[in-house]
């Protein structure tokens, strides 16, 4: 068997460049169309800015995992917090998954469940028995992935692009 043409590693801080480019410009290509442009661009330039994710990168609360080809070349990103669980998480010991990202030039390669495997064995030695995630609930993609990893949607909450609210599933699974 052959290895896969990625690895997976700790997100250093010199990454955040990198990480908000892959995460700023896979969410405009498949979600743009669902925000205005200054909402759009809000959002780039906050949550998804490059200080913004390096500060996420150097958080203790967070866990930031990425998949990186031979070349150096960032091509997925798995973005963990600790706490912050909603109310409708019924599994015990939760930890978030704020973030699953691949670059659309590697969907259907295997890297997004190296990710989420590699989420499993990092939350698992951290003493997490559940991950939780919310998922927008227009995103048709993503939830067939999700589902068929196993996640089961247990409640609904809104997500803030800009000043559009947006309606996401929650979902959870045991590791």
């Amino acid at each position: 068997m052959t290895s896969p043409p990625f690895s997976i590693r700790p997100a250093k801080a010199e990454d955040a460049a990198q990480v908000s480019h892959l995460i700023g410009s896979t969410w405009s290509k498949f979600f743009a169309y669902s925000v205005s442009e200054t909402d759009l661009e809000e959002y780039l330039s906050g949550p998804l800015s490059a200080p913004r994710i390096q500060a996420d990168i150097l958080d203790p609360s967070m866990r930031v995992l990425v998949a990186v080809e031979s070349s150096g070349n960032i091509v997925g990103v798995a973005h963990l917090v600790i706490g912050q669980a909603p109310t409708c998480i019924t599994l015990p010991k939760p930890i978030g998954l704020r973030r699953l990202y691949v670059d659309s030039t590697h969907h259907g390669s295997g890297v997004a469940g190296a990710l989420v495997q590699a989420v499993d064995t990092l939350s698992k030695k951290e003493g997490f028995e559940s991950v939780w995630l919310g998922a927008w609930d227009q995103n048709a993609r993503g939830l067939r992935f999700y589902e068929k990893m196993g996640w089961k949607v247990v409640g609904e909450t809104t997500f803030m692009v800009g000043k559009s609210v947006r309606r996401d599933f929650v979902l959870e699974r045991s590791i």
